[in-house]
């Protein structure tokens, strides 16, 4: 569908009123319509996407154009783009079943996130409370990860843009209490899990309990 320039002037006027109220309901609100969208194109493809078509590269656009809105600002918007990303992981790796070695349905929605990632502080990525621990928290369910499938290659796109090299390996926890690498070749050694892990504490809780910075919801 066309949308005229007027429209598109309304949109953008009430997401930044929206913003102004309450910048982690305007972002969960983008997060929602962006599902939307997605869950749409699927079916339209009869349970598929593909990467590389208009329609997906249209979407992935709308994306990065929702992260932009969330202002320069980096410190104000640092919380609503946190949650944005956490409930964004959680929704890509839903499943109806137990983990049964295929990808999760909405694994694809992993290249969105990576659109907005460069909206990310270096410590909500990596750091040890970050949403690379988070990421790794929640591939725990996953079990062993295949290293080769080209159908979680969104997970590897999205992992890739929140560590910012290809070069150092991929790092999950599987079964077992496991740490399994991604790389070539993979390679599996035993470790205990961080302490920040076990506790469940990860970045939004972080700052509540620091008090450091203005963080505006």
């Amino acid at each position: 569908a066309v949308v005229s320039t007027q429209s598109t002037g309304i949109v953008k006027q009430m997401m930044s009123k929206a913003r102004e109220l309450n910048r982690t309901k305007c972002m969960r609100t983008q997060l929602l319509s962006l599902e939307q969208l997605f869950e749409e194109l699927r079916d339209q493809n009869e349970g598929r996407i593909d990467r590389s078509s208009e329609e997906w590269t249209k979407i992935k656009d709308l994306a990065h154009r929702f992260a932009l809105m969330a202002g320069v600002d980096n410190y104000k918007s640092r919380q609503a783009v946190v949650t944005f990303h956490r409930e964004g992981i959680i929704y890509c790796l839903l499943r109806n079943g137990p983990p049964d070695g295929s990808p999760p349905s909405n694994i694809v929605f992993f290249d969105i996130l990576a659109e907005t990632t460069f909206k990310l502080m270096d410590i909500d990525k990596k750091g040890p409370k970050g949403l690379l621990a988070f990421l790794e928290e929640q591939l725990m369910k996953e079990g062993e990860i295949p290293e080769d499938e080209i159908e979680w290659g969104p997970l590897r796109t999205y992992r890739t843009a929140l560590v910012g090299s290809m070069t150092e390996p991929y790092m999950y926890y599987g079964a077992a209490n496991k740490r399994k690498m991604m790389g070539s070749p993979m390679r599996v050694t035993d470790v205990k899990r961080p302490r920040e892990m076990d506790r469940g504490e990860y970045v939004i809780d972080s700052w509540q309990q620091s008090g450091s910075g203005n963080y505006v919801q």
